[in-house]
């Protein structure tokens, strides 16, 4: 499960890797974020590819789908209608947490990456709300899905993570049949994620250095 997010990639490179031509949110590097923080989206706006600004988390903040949508069941939801046709974005990172609470005091913490280091693009869905002072205020949700965990016998849920093709589809203004929109989410592949170890979290790795750590058990 995707419980915080990390953005160590600079507003230059968002632009160079995703299309952005506008750019409305300038951000230092973002790591440790939780719901209900503001995070990087890239939607469509206007015809423009545009690096913008939401909160984590849809209105109300404490629904099941608020932080994270699984794709087996968001289509069946009629809430989700119009902005799994209408107002979909991608959010990027560079890395994932999943957080494992053991007590008051003591959590489990575990990093994923894409061996490349590259930063990836997790599909979203974005809303849009009015406040009491009219300011407007724009939220989101990740898509997540199932995947079998053949080492703990069990299933996870991991980010929705688009490829450059995938992300150009997504962020069409002409894709707003939501069959389609299922079509394409379906055909995207489990991600070939990577445990990062707690020694790389901290600098530059290279893909080199990651291979070379031995594949662990329970690693997605």
């Amino acid at each position: 499960m995707c419980n915080r997010l990390n953005l160590q990639a600079d507003v230059s490179e968002l632009t160079d890797s995703f299309g952005v031509s506008r750019v409305l949110f300038y951000y230092a590097n973002q790591r440790s974020l939780v719901p209900n923080e503001s995070i990087a989206v890239i939607r469509t706006k206007e015809n423009e590819r545009t690096l913008d600004e939401c909160r984590w988390g849809l209105m109300p903040f404490w629904a099941q789908d608020a932080n994270r949508a699984d794709i087996s069941t968001v289509f069946e939801k009629r809430a989700f209608d119009h902005l799994i046709k209408r107002q979909r974005c991608v959010v990027p990172a560079s890395s994932f947490d999943q957080v494992t609470v053991l007590s008051k005091k003591q959590e489990k913490v575990r990093r994923f990456v894409m061996p490349s280091r590259s930063t990836f693009g997790m599909a979203a869905v974005f809303d849009e709300w009015n406040g009491s002072f009219d300011e407007e205020l724009r939220t989101c949700t990740i898509l997540t899905r199932r995947v079998w965990n053949e080492a703990l016998g069990l299933e996870e849920q991991v980010p929705v993570i688009l490829n450059p093709e995938q992300i150009e589809r997504w962020l069409s203004p002409d894709l707003f049949d939501k069959q389609l929109v299922q079509e394409l989410v379906d055909s995207i592949e489990k991600p070939a994620l990577r445990e990062l170890p707690s020694a790389l979290w901290d600098r530059l790795w290279s893909e080199e250095e990651l291979e070379a750590v031995p594949a662990r058990p329970g690693m997605i």
